[in-house]
């Protein structure tokens, strides 16, 4: 398992969850969203996401776990790309 915390520069919106679960599913890993005392698994962020109330500040846990391809490295991959998408700034 690879777990990775930061803090959210910008709220999570609807966009956005789409865009990480089109991440996550180019991954067998299991990709798993906490903040503000609530998880998400991210092949169903685009339709929960406002559970998670990420707001600028919020603290925000990842993990990743039981990849495929091979085990171990699979893990590293998706959590490193997920994270990325979730931290990349907002598009003018």
């Amino acid at each position: 398992m690879y777990f990775e915390e930061f803090r959210a520069t910008r709220a999570l919106t609807d966009d956005d969850a789409q865009d990480l679960a089109d991440v996550a599913a180019r991954f067998t890993s299991r990709i798993t969203v906490t903040s503000n005392g609530r998880s998400v698994h991210a092949p169903v962020l685009p339709t929960c996401w406002d559970v998670l109330a990420v707001r600028p500040g919020s603290v925000v846990a990842v993990t990743a776990e039981a990849g495929h391809h091979p085990p171990d490295t699979e893990d590293r991959r998706a959590i490193r790309a997920f994270v990325s998408r979730f931290r990349e700034p907002i598009e003018c």
